[in-house]
């Protein structure tokens, strides 16, 4: 009776993210790799890949530099070379950072400009990453969490050249830990939203025109 179960599980699973594939792409073979369920887990696999490198690895001790370094790059190459993230309010930090920039060449990723006007550009994404993101800072144990159900994809196809657009929040918490109990204090630090459109390049998503903002609590 489980494994009958769990069977009826798995198919109304299926038939949901096929339901909400656009035909042109529901009508490909879904287990293949340009099938609507690859892309649907290739998306997923990009969003499990960005908490992970914004999220401290050691919540105990801190991120070691060499740790640090890593998590850049690794944020860094989840995005597209010519991606655009707009940071969207009234702060010095927000405004435009165009390109995806080089931590190890200082000329695409230099320190934000000021330039918090609409037209204007404060960097490159290395720039927010390196200099802004409070996430990446030496000093913050901060992990992020991002609720399934407010995560939406939906994928576009024209002539085998695929788009999503995406939805997907950033719940940042503080788990370093309690110094009189030593578990992690698990503080409320931020709560954004990650909003726009991803590209597959080379057959690898990639998230490309990106907007982010302030939200609140995530509520079913």
């Amino acid at each position: 009776m489980k494994t009958y179960l769990a069977g009826l599980a798995l198919t109304a699973l299926l038939a949901g993210v096929l339901a909400a594939a656009p035909a042109s792409v529901r009508a490909e073979d879904g287990q293949g790799p340009e099938g609507a369920l690859a892309q649907v887990a290739q998306l997923h696999d990009l969003h499990a890949a960005f908490h992970r490198a914004v999220s401290v690895h050691d919540p105990i001790n801190g991120d070691s530099p060499a740790e640090l370094a890593q998590r850049l790059h690794d944020v860094l190459s989840l995005w597209a070379e010519d991606a655009q993230f707009t940071v969207i309010g009234s702060s010095a930090v927000a405004g435009n950072y165009i390109g995806r920039g080089d931590p190890d060449d200082p000329s695409t990723c230099p320190p934000p400009s000021g330039d918090t006007s609409a037209g204007g550009k404060q960097g490159t994404i290395c720039t927010l990453y390196a200099f802004v993101a409070p996430a990446l800072k030496p000093a913050n144990k901060w992990v992020s969490l991002s609720p399934s159900y407010s995560t939406k994809f939906v994928i576009n196809e024209d002539n085998r050249q695929y788009t999503s657009s995406v939805y997907f929040e950033c719940h940042y918490f503080d788990v370093s830990p309690n110094p009189t109990t030593g578990a992690p204090q698990w503080l409320a630090k931020s709560h954004v939203n990650l909003v726009g459109e991803a590209r597959k390049i080379g057959g690898k998503w990639y998230f490309w025109r990106m907007t982010t903002a302030a939200v609140g609590i995530p509520i079913p």
